[in-house]
């Protein structure tokens, strides 16, 4: 098990720790947020696959990764992946809410099996019906979402169509994806403005038994129901999706019913879950609801005093969200070195942070005291 040296820390020593973190945000935020993308290609050819350090991995054929958009980001958003993270997974699904094929990628409309009394009535749903008819161009600009280059609201723009119609996804995609991959070991399920570490997810898996059933993410509460958040991935087996699937088609009225009072789809999906028999597992601080720059290195969650016990430096990272295209692509091509050059070496959030800022508290250390 990982521990941190020292294990004691002054107050003192809280004020520089902040200071870096705040460098941190600054440095990410200017380097990355605020610069044209330059990430972006225009297509994707799936024959340069093998030519990746992150494609065929042990563990990848027996897992799917699941991207979840929607048509008022997907311009913005949904390009990078295509000349880097999906470059890696041996087999993903990319859902929307408008069936259509983009840039050589099919994408499925995540909403096709909701109630047609709900489609066609739903306030919700009137830029889903627009969509039908008039494909994406019949979008006013001021309905895009934009890109995550602008950090404004890091949480979402509720005031947003596209914001508003995501909730209804959740439990319809999981439902559609165990119908187009029944057979896998795990399915991933991430969205466009997060970015996976692939190597370090398979290997976080390996450590697992796919035959019980998981429900794993950045545990969040809404009440006093635990979730896992949407932006920041989670994880479900086999028997925990054939669960979930199962208790959607005996009670697909009332989890509508209940999408239609809650504003997250994230937490529909998990008490979905946990009525199922599936109760969320917490797999934070490995999956990340902020991008590098923002993180906990002296704290427990990004937004609030640094804690001696619970720094992160030592926990091994798989996900981050909120990332610009720019991030994905500089934080894909690290992956792509790292696996490279440290071969079957687990990645940490110290190693993020140091990476990041140019070895900034390298005097930090982990040790393995297994």
């Amino acid at each position: 098990m990982l521990a941190i040296l020292p294990a004691q820390r002054t107050a003192r020593a809280v004020v520089p720790g902040c200071l870096i973190c705040l460098a941190l945000f600054v440095y990410w935020h200017t380097h990355s947020a605020i610069r044209p993308s330059q990430a972006i290609l225009p297509d994707f050819e799936k024959s340069n696959l093998s030519d990746t350090p992150c494609s065929n991995l042990q563990g990848a054929n027996d897992t799917l990764v699941v991207l979840r958009t929607g048509s008022t980001e997907i311009d913005d958003r949904l390009l990078v992946h295509l000349s880097t993270s999906l470059r890696c997974f041996s087999h993903y699904l990319i859902f929307s809410d408008l069936e259509e094929d983009y840039h050589g990628e099919h994408i499925i409309d995540a909403l096709s099996s909701v109630s047609d009394g709900i489609k066609a009535n739903h306030e919700d749903f009137e830029i889903y019906r627009r969509l039908q008819q008039h494909g994406r161009e019949i979008l006013d600009p001021s309905e895009l979402s934009g890109s995550p280059e602008a950090f404004e609201k890091m949480s979402g723009n509720a005031q947003n169509p596209g914001w508003k119609l995501d909730k209804w996804k959740f439990m319809p995609m999981v439902n559609r994806t165990m119908q187009e991959y029944p057979d896998m070991k795990w399915y991933v399920f991430i969205e466009a403005d997060t970015f996976l570490l692939w190597s370090m997810l398979l290997q976080y898996l390996a450590l697992l038994d796919h035959t019980k059933p998981y429900y794993l993410g950045a545990g969040t509460c809404l009440g006093e129901h635990l979730f896992a958040h949407g932006g920041s991935g989670f994880v479900v087996s086999q028997p925990a999706m054939r669960q979930v699937t199962q208790h959607y088609t005996s009670y697909k009225a009332e989890i509508e019913a209940l999408t239609d009072r809650q504003w997250a789809g994230d937490y529909v999906l998990g008490k979905t879950f946990n009525d199922a028999g599936v109760p969320c597992t917490d797999a934070w601080p490995h999956f990340q609801g902020d991008y590098p720059g923002l993180l906990a290195y002296a704290g427990p969650d990004g937004r609030y005093g640094p804690a001696a016990s619970l720094r992160e430096w030592c926990s091994n990272t798989i996900s981050y969200h909120h990332m610009s295209s720019d991030m994905i692509k500089d934080l894909w091509d690290f992956e792509q070195q790292w696996i490279t050059t440290h071969e079957n070496v687990s990645m940490t959030l110290r190693t993020l942070f140091v990476w990041c800022k140019t070895n900034v508290f390298a005097e930090i250390r982990c040790t393995d005291t297994r």
